[in-house]
């Protein structure tokens, strides 16, 4: 797994409209947010300790998960993405009524429309978060969510994640 780095650098390229990091000469990650999804467009902005820090407490909630550590790497650049996202609107009518969790940022939760799916919170407000979603998901009107959007729902459409952890997690 990658590690974090003072060396990496967010950038908008114009050319593929998507908002980069660049990590090293020979990689660079490419997110799945456009110029209109953005609120401002970095150019050479350096990886912050606080991204650094976020990217392992990410990290280390995905390991809740059974998932390869490519698939974790992405979904940790991905939720870094989102300080650079335009705020939006809740999208609750979407989901059903959850259990009104208290889920601060880098947690797991889960919501449900027609389908269930995993999500990280990736900010939270006194009635809202907006969370990344780690899998598609049918809303209950029948409309499909892509992996990777992030969304903001109303605290009352989110419910705790409950995963039975291994013992081998727990010592």
């Amino acid at each position: 797994m990658l590690r974090p780095s003072e060396q990496w650098n967010w950038i908008y390229c114009s050319t593929k409209d998507r908002l980069l990091l660049d990590i090293s000469d020979e990689a660079q990650f490419c997110s799945p947010f456009t110029s209109s999804q953005l609120a401002c467009k970095p150019t050479q902005q350096p990886l912050s300790m606080a991204e650094a820090q976020a990217f392992w407490q990410i990290d280390d909630s995905l390991q809740q998960l059974e998932m390869p550590a490519a698939v974790r790497l992405e979904l940790c650049l991905t939720a870094l993405c989102a300080h650079y996202l335009q705020q939006q609107a809740h999208k609750s009518w979407y989901f059903q009524q959850g259990a009104d969790c208290s889920a601060k940022p880098f947690e797991l939760v889960m919501l449900r429309g027609l389908s269930g799916q995993y999500a990280l919170v990736l900010s939270s407000e006194t009635d809202c978060v907006t969370c990344l979603l780690l899998g598609d998901i049918s809303t209950l009107s029948g409309k499909q969510l892509k992996r990777l959007q992030v969304i903001r729902v109303l605290r009352n459409r989110i419910s705790p994640l409950k995963l039975d952890i291994p013992f081998r997690h727990t010592a």
